[in-house]
């Protein structure tokens, strides 16, 4: 239970008073909203180095409670932020979306379809066992393992085989060129744990009574379902750098914007990605800690969850789309810490440099960065079920999303939709976004998406082809897919680059989902802790080795 100040309701009450559809006055900065000064200038990728140690902080998870630590079942921000602090990656992500050895030291390719990692000796799990590539082997290959539901089993369609050649080498045989394999090693998509422990706990690994196995540089001490996970530091972790300097973590899951904010000025809460939007004036001038702006890769964005009803009609997903003013979205709903956004494909990453000008240039020409309400009327008429209600999903408590949402049922409202919100708790949530059955009865998902690397394949992978993770309305397009595979067995940035543009302007007519904005990543730290990542790339980082004492 936290205790302590509860705020009012100031910011949420001016977000939930606007309208932002399309030619309709914006009204909160007139009713006491600031917008974040300068945004360009705060945006940041790291925080201070620490200068001491600390022997425990209260981190949160604004998502929720994590549904497993499993790593190949974790797919949102919950459980990959506590995976990724206990479960080594064979590569290393840094916070400006570059790679590094990690559990493998070296890599190179043999051929374009061989891919050879060196496994770095000396590196031991926690209880003792050394690593070796027979660990790594069986830990790649649970991606593969349909019956254990991988979440990103999708990054192997391509694999042909996985094997161990060496006690510290392994390869991978590709059926054809995959540029994207690589990259992913960086991510939760390349962790790795030991194999004998998952033998023996089967089902039970990555629940609370079966927990992990790893080599990371936190070890999991207790999962108290539905109260708290203790993370203790790993003094023998193999990178004397990254030695942790905090002793002890201890990860809650606040996910009401009021409760977590009290919990974070009061001091109670140390420490949380995603800071509540809604709660920036507070957070800002808060005298117990501070809020950081990072670099981001992150976007926000209505899921389509259904090809039946008003949703199922492209006309009306068009048409909701034409009547949303984003710029007013990223100035109010977001105080200004957002971009507008009109394509899956957000428009400020950090693409290779080379190739930066073809997806800049395309998405100049996309033919539906507009806003219309006489056009969106139009086609709203044109579909004889417009007036059928859509069920809008959006996790409760968060007021970010509940002000997005009701901006959303506004502009729908103008143009004669009927939108109406289910408030779903975060594990529901959750399981919603992964699983069908979950999403029955519900059209539409207020949904935080994006890349943790700056490769678009990472991305467009989980939304085709056919079959894929939030492929919710079975979407075909065989120009798109021939557009994607063939990206996919380029390795030259440019021709890539060409490759998926030419599939963005096919699919995103169809709108298998209506982007929103693409927002900057956030991370509220109290005074007393630093060392923190800053941009999105936090998310496939072991960040709480990084963290310590400020003074």
């Amino acid at each position: 239970m936290i205790h302590g100040r509860r705020l009012t309701r100031r910011a949420a009450s001016v977000g939930l008073a606007v309208v932002v559809a399309a030619g309709v006055p914006l009204l909160s900065l007139a009713q006491g909203a600031s917008a974040s000064p300068s945004r360009s200038e705060h945006l940041i990728t790291t925080t201070p180095r620490p200068k001491g140690r600390l022997t425990s902080i209260t981190w949160d998870l604004p998502q929720g409670e994590p549904t497993t630590l499993d790593y190949v079942k974790s797919g949102t921000y919950s459980p990959n932020l506590v995976v990724e602090n206990m479960c080594d990656d064979l590569l290393r992500l840094t916070p400006t979306y570059g790679i590094k050895p990690a559990l493998a030291t070296s890599w190179h390719y043999t051929n374009p379809t061989t891919l050879v990692f060196q496994i770095r000796k000396g590196v031991y799990f926690w209880n003792s066992q050394e690593l070796t590539a027979t660990d790594v082997t069986y830990s790649l290959l649970r991606n593969e393992d349909k019956a254990l539901g991988p979440v990103d089993g999708i990054y192997y369609t391509d694999v042909k085989s996985i094997t161990t050649t060496g006690t510290y080498q392994v390869t991978v045989k590709f059926k054809t060129p995959d540029e994207l394999f690589l990259k992913e090693m960086a991510t939760i998509v390349g962790a790795v744990a030991e194999k004998s422990y998952i033998e023996k706990e089967g089902s039970k690994f990555g629940t609370p009574s079966g927990g992990v196995m790893c080599t990371g540089p936190y070890e999991l001490t207790k999962w108290t379902a539905g109260n708290d996970i203790v993370l203790k530091a790993n003094p023998h972790y193999w990178t004397p750098s990254w030695r942790p300097r905090v002793e002890t973590v201890t990860i809650k899951w606040i996910t009401d914007t009021s409760t977590l904010t009290s919990a974070l000025l009061s001091g109670e809460i140390d420490g949380t990605y995603d800071a509540p939007v809604t709660s920036f004036p507070e957070l800002m001038t808060s005298t117990s800690g501070k809020l950081y702006l990072g670099s981001s890769l992150l976007s926000t964005l209505l899921m389509v969850a259904t090809n039946s009803g008003p949703m199922g009609n492209v006309n009306i997903r068009r048409a909701l789309s034409l009547a949303l003013d984003r710029s007013a979205i990223a100035k109010v709903v977001y105080d200004g810490a957002a971009i507008p956004d009109y394509a899956l494909l957000p428009p400020h990453t950090t693409w290779t440099p080379t190739a930066k000008s073809v997806y800049e240039s395309a998405y100049a020409k996309l033919e539906f960065q507009k806003t219309s309400l006489t056009e969106a009327k139009h086609l709203v008429r044109s579909v004889p079920d417009h007036g059928a209600p859509i069920t809008l999903a959006l996790i409760a408590g968060s007021q970010t999303q509940l002000t997005l949402a009701t901006a959303v049922e506004q502009a729908g409202r103008e143009i004669g939709l009927n939108i109406k919100f289910d408030e779903l708790a975060a594990l529901n949530y959750e399981d919603a976004e992964y699983t069908a059955s979950y999403r029955k009865g519900i059209d539409l998902l207020v949904a935080n998406t994006g890349m943790y690397n700056n490769t678009p394949l990472t991305y467009l992978d989980l939304w085709f082809p056919k079959g894929s993770v939030w492929d919710y309305t079975t979407y075909t397009s065989p120009a798109v897919n021939k557009d994607l595979n063939k990206a996919l067995e380029t390795y030259k940035a440019l021709p890539r680059a060409e490759l998926l543009t030419q599939a963005q302007a096919i699919y995103m007519k169809d709108y298998p989902a209506i982007p929103l904005v693409s927002k900057d990543s956030s991370l509220f730290l109290n005074k007393s802790v630093t060392g923190a990542t800053a941009s999105s790339a936090f998310e496939d980082e072991p960040d709480f080795a990084k963290l310590g004492a400020s003074s």
